[in-house]
């Protein structure tokens, strides 16, 4: 286990990086914690569980790890993401409350994301599972896909690489497995109190929606999130109530309703600078103010969307730190045990994936 540093500095201060030894630390327990509460969850999914308990498992697990970490110190630890398990063609944030579960069935493609953070330093995971039985088919190739595009990302992220350099690469190893990457979703830096930073490795060129520029540099961090479908990549919002939300910081509005200010003043002493579930508010009165939070845009909503029935769609993300030894993940699930019929056969990608993720040493004079 990491040695555990001093108080976290104030929040004002200038922000650190990770040529931070105490930064790096705070990554590394948030992503042990993150580790073992997605281990929890997966060892849990079985036929017949129910959706709403599992996210609730995650969400426990994580909060009863935590209270192992820095005890007696005043430094923030917490859920950085909720738990969600999005099922098959769901393609993310599908965590229902009790009254709107679904229970696992078996051979559902079982997307498990969840994040947690220390003193604001965040360590985000996901994985995908097949409930009851083995992956085949295209089961296997949207797991194998997005494992080995994660796997390309990792090695390209090196001081000076341009992210648009990256993304190409991504198309390629998902393409080779008769899939796309599923549009919108992006690998961003993270910084503190921060799941989405400005800088972003886009996963699938989308005709007007250009992400900026920008270069790799040592010493930031990054979540890797790689989610790609059977189908066209192309998700959209059905019905599904949404239950995930996070407070917009530069926000601000006059609400009229009680049970709107009553739920705005709970989740600002809560979560102010996280997401959240509404798993976390048991107050029926104060949900229903959440509706208006939303529509003055003092929320930002995380809807739950979906690929075409009969598509599956899969996900790997883990987060990273760029040490001079080379990157450092913090978080993820190895999935080994899943074999698709397709490999990747350009060459670039084939030469680049046998590459070492680690820096090697200079031999010394």
């Amino acid at each position: 286990m990491e040695k555990e540093p001093k108080d976290g500095v104030d929040e004002e201060e200038e922000e650190l990086d990770c040529s931070s030894p105490e930064v790096v630390n705070k990554y590394q327990f948030a992503g042990t914690v993150a580790n073992a509460a997605i281990e929890a969850v997966k060892a849990a999914c079985a036929v017949g569980k129910s959706v709403a308990e599992l996210c609730e498992l995650g969400d426990n697990t994580i909060n009863e790890k935590l209270t192992t970490v820095y005890k007696g110190k005043k430094i923030e630890k917490g859920i950085a993401f909720p738990t969600c398990i999005s099922l098959n063609n769901c393609c993310g944030h599908f965590s229902p409350l009790k009254e709107d579960t679904i229970d696992l069935k078996d051979g559902d493609v079982a997307k498990i994301d969840l994040g947690v953070h220390v003193d604001g330093y965040v360590a985000l995971v996901a994985t995908t599972i097949v409930v009851g039985s083995a992956a085949t088919g295209r089961k296997a190739d949207a797991i194998v896909a997005a494992r080995t595009a994660a796997d390309v990302i990792i090695r390209c992220l090196k001081q000076g690489k341009k992210n648009n350099e990256i993304t190409p690469l991504i198309e390629k190893t998902v393409d080779a497995f008769g899939c796309k990457a599923v549009d919108g979703v992006v690998s961003h830096q993270i910084k503190r109190f921060a799941i989405d930073g400005t800088k972003v490795i886009t996963n699938k060129n989308v005709p007007g929606h250009q992400v900026e520029e920008c270069s790799i540099e040592a010493m930031e961090a990054y979540a890797i999130d790689v989610v790609v479908s059977t189908g066209e990549g192309k998700c959209r919002e059905l019905e599904t109530k949404c239950t995930v939300f996070k407070r917009a910081p530069d926000q601000k509005y006059n609400l009229k309703m009680k049970t709107a200010r009553e739920a705005l003043y709970k989740i600002e002493k809560t979560h102010p600078k996280m997401p959240f579930s509404l798993r976390e508010i048991d107050d029926s009165r104060v949900r229903l103010g959440i509706t208006e939070c939303v529509r003055h845009e003092l929320l930002q909503p995380h809807p739950v969307l979906y690929e075409r029935d009969g598509e599956i769609v899969a996900q790997v993300k883990y987060c990273v730190l760029l040490m001079p030894s080379g990157p450092l993940k913090i978080t993820g699930d190895d999935i080994t045990n899943v074999v698709s019929d397709k490999a990747v056969e350009d060459e670039e990608i084939v030469a680049l994936l046998k590459t070492s993720v680690k820096t090697k040493k200079g031999k010394k004079k």
